[in-house]
């Protein structure tokens, strides 16, 4: 058994108190060893208490990484820090897993693989199904060929965001921040985890994400934000149609429902009724139940990513995983418009604190059943598609 890798979280608030009760809990202590917290306002964690006594806590990572060599730094903090953060523990000689998004540009992106490639160190993102046991074993079978060529892989989800969702930081919703890139929006934040999980499954490898090509795209907003809040794209990967529609202009939750089509089965997984079970749907009248679409993907995050470094396994999602939906990110945000709905359509509730777009998710839904995008369905508040060039 070789010696647990000495550890350091980046972050304390938000999505990182998740990682902190994981590495807390010592079960992964074997691979592990949790050493510090860095974070500039670490009592403003909820576990402030449950960890300021038991490991070391920094406000600055230069701070923290004079003090000790770390083997492996987790970074969970806002977007606009991932690029920075990482080439900082990179160069101090740690490897590295970044929450999702990584970065939100392919520029960064090779830069990023380039102080890899210098440092000899890793890097992996935390985009969790990539890591989920039902997920890994579907794609496997996808390689074996065991459901037929893929044909169409389709995902809805009407998730209406209040208007404290974009007033929780400063970077919500915004192009850049502090002089770095965000493109904080639908695609690339909440809902990215389900597009990711198309390409990761479609990669020729285990390791390997599929490219998405021919793509046709409508982005809209309803809030007062500088990116967008809802999206419909169609595209093709690995010879499959792809049609992702997600918007959080809604006032009506409809948890993700996809179906992805192959030759010989159906996989298919409908959030919305609260049951989260993945179901494949045989050609000849088999339905098999795969278990929790959501797994154990957050929690094998981190377990994983140290095994992999310590040689004991391969890594679930590196940072080349994610060139493909980085490479889309970068076409989006340089060709497409993002178009307000009409004024007339637009409903400001204020007692509940939200904006939205009325009946949005009764047309995204028909575009969901009818896989056409919402001009393609000639409604008069949808503007035309853009066909993304390479």
């Amino acid at each position: 058994m070789k010696k647990p890798l000495k550890t350091v979280l980046i972050g304390a608030g938000g999505f990182a108190e998740t990682y902190l009760k994981l590495l807390l809990d010592g079960k992964s202590s074997d691979y592990i060893d949790f050493t510090a917290v860095v974070d500039p306002y670490p009592e403003r964690s909820s576990l402030y208490e449950n960890f300021k006594d038991k490991i070391a806590v920094y406000n600055r990572m230069d701070d923290c990484y004079n003090a000790y060599n770390f083997d492996f730094t987790i970074i969970s903090t806002p977007i606009n820090l991932h690029y920075s953060q990482s080439i900082i523990a990179l160069e101090h000689g740690s490897h590295v897993m970044c929450e999702k998004p990584l970065v939100p540009s392919v520029k960064q992106l090779d830069l990023l693989e380039e102080k890899c490639r210098a440092t000899g160190k890793t890097l992996s993102v935390g985009f969790q199904q990539s890591y989920s046991t039902t997920m890994r074993n579907i794609k496997k079978r996808i390689m074996n060929d065991e459901f037929g060529k893929p044909v169409r892989f389709k995902i809805f989800i009407s998730w209406p965001k209040l208007w404290d969702y974009y007033e929780r930081a400063p970077w919500a919703g915004r192009l850049e921040q502090g002089g770095e890139l965000v493109r904080d929006s639908v695609i690339t934040n909440a809902t990215s985890h389900y597009l990711h999980n198309i390409l990761f499954l479609l990669g020729r490898q285990m390791d390997e994400a599929a490219n998405i090509e021919n793509i046709v795209v409508e982005c809209y907003k309803a809030n007062d934000i500088e990116t967008f809040d809802t999206i419909a794209m169609r595209g093709e990967v690995s010879g499959a149609e792809i049609n992702f529609i997600a918007t959080h202009a809604s006032n009506y939750v409809i948890n993700p429902v996809f179906v992805y089509e192959f030759e010989r089965a159906s996989i298919t997984a409908n959030l919305f009724t609260f049951n989260d079970q993945l179901e494949v749907h045989h050609a000849n009248g088999h339905v098999e139940n795969l278990g929790s679409f959501y797994g154990d993907g957050i929690e094998c995050k981190p377990l994983y990513t140290a095994q992999s470094i310590l040689g004991e396994r391969e890594f679930d999602c590196p940072a080349k995983t994610v060139r493909p939906f980085t490479e889309f990110i970068d076409k989006l945000f340089s060709q497409v418009d993002f178009n307000k709905f009409p004024d007339e359509c637009i409903i400001i509730d204020t007692p509940a604190r939200q904006t939205y777009m009325k009946n949005l998710h009764l047309d995204l839904l028909k575009c969901f059943n009818t896989q056409k995008l919402p001009s393609e369905e000639g409604f008069h508040w949808a503007k035309g598609a853009v066909l993304l060039s390479l």
